[in-house]
């Protein structure tokens, strides 16, 4: 009887129990991929324990701290700039490289726009060393990525960086004959032929910069050791280069054009950037005049946020600031707008004497590379006035 009894509960009570369980599971399993889907920067997470970490014990040695660090999970090489044509228009453009551990396999991709106040082009790159499109090397700094280079003279600056939709395809005299090579308009004449050629010209752009600089590189955090996290022990190597005078060329809407400017590097390397209760952060990059450069970083919490600021003088000084002592509260202005991104910011650093709004220039400064994100231009006005760079990301629709 009690057999009986026993293959009775393993027949009719086990298999559904079973069933529950890996019901279970499953639905554990489809929640787990769709915070991840909500919230993306959570695959940027080592979970596993496989890479290195972060510590305040690591010396950041230069030359060698501008080389790919293949022992941490992710990595980037970050320029930011603010360009003024020959005749006087302002322009924007990013120039980013990443590197991300996949397994054992190391992947680049390398992101890139130039924008004005109305408009926002970008263009994507993506390789591994192994397939012969990538190069990356130190001595001097070298890093390729198909036709996109970034090739300096000594360790990283002075340099040469060229980027856009068509590097190669693109010269000084342009014509209609080189258009037609790029799309079928051999049965077109006339008026209309031309203004198909013009129309394709100007959906291509081109970066061409020369950067130097006489300033040093600037250790954020604690030596180079940047928290990420009020409570976590979650952190990044993190270095940065605010005071780069920038010369060169841009393709713009269909024809080339002199800039000037000032150019941004950051440089990071981790393996987990966010804690479980993060979604995002907010980077700004903000020139309070010609000897002074702000930071500022939130990471954004369901707990509690976590903010870092840093002023760093030209003749290198730097001065780190606490979380409690920087209040950040982003605005909305415009609630018709599908973007999630805020449109303005109060920065206040009282004891820095810095009380401003920082506003988005451009709203259409996202890349949707993989992780979307939003970086692009800004100005500020009150305790100071100026230009800089917003980057911002973790937000999800409204």
């Amino acid at each position: 009887m009690m057999i009986f009894y026993l293959r009775h509960c393993l027949k009719y009570c086990l298999k559904p129990l079973l069933i529950l369980l890996a019901s279970g599971l499953l639905i554990t399993g489809c929640s787990e991929e769709a915070e991840k889907k909500r919230q993306p920067l959570k695959y940027l997470t080592d979970a596993d324990g496989k890479f290195a970490s972060p510590s305040m014990h690591n010396l950041i040695l230069f030359p060698q701290a501008h080389a790919p660090k293949k022992a941490y999970r992710q990595e980037w090489w970050y320029l930011t700039a603010t360009l003024t044509t020959e005749h006087g228009q302002s322009l924007a453009s990013q120039w980013t490289l990443f590197r991300r551990a996949v397994g054992d396999k190391h992947w680049y991709f390398a992101h890139a726009a130039l924008a004005d106040a109305q408009s926002h082009n970008t263009a994507y790159r993506h390789g591994r060393e192994e397939l012969g499109n990538v190069n990356i090397s130190s001595e001097p700094f070298n890093a390729t990525i198909d036709d996109w280079q970034w090739q300096s003279t000594s360790s990283l600056l002075p340099a040469s960086l060229v980027y856009g939709s068509a590097v190669g395809s693109i010269t000084s005299a342009v014509d209609v004959a080189e258009i037609e090579s790029a799309v079928d308009i051999s049965k077109v004449n006339g008026p209309i032929k031309e203004k198909i050629a013009t129309t394709t010209r100007e959906k291509h752009w081109q970066v061409e910069l020369n950067l130097t600089t006489t300033a040093e590189f600037f250790l954020q955090g604690e030596k180079g050791f940047s928290i990420k996290h009020p409570s976590l022990n979650i952190a990044s190597h993190y270095y940065s280069q605010p005071f780069i005078e920038v010369t060169g060329k841009v393709y713009w809407q269909g024809k080339w054009q002199k800039v000037t400017g000032q150019a941004w590097f950051e440089r990071e390397w981790s393996s987990q950037p966010l804690g479980p209760d993060q979604q995002g952060w907010d980077w700004f990059a903000l020139r309070l005049n010609d000897n002074t450069a702000l930071m500022v970083f939130r990471a954004r919490s369901k707990q509690e946020d976590y903010l870092y600021a840093s002023i760093m003088m030209r003749n290198g000084d730097i001065r780190s600031i606490a979380s409690n002592d920087i209040t950040l509260i982003s605005h909305y202005h415009n609630l018709t707008s599908n973007s999630p991104y805020p449109q303005s910011f109060s920065l206040l650093i009282a004891k820095e004497n810095i009380d401003i709004k920082v506003t988005v220039v451009n709203e259409q400064q996202i890349m949707r590379f993989g992780i979307e994100y939003f970086e692009g231009m800004v100005t500020f006005s009150g305790s100071h006035q100026g230009q800089g760079f917003v980057e911002m990301t973790g937000y999800s629709n409204k």
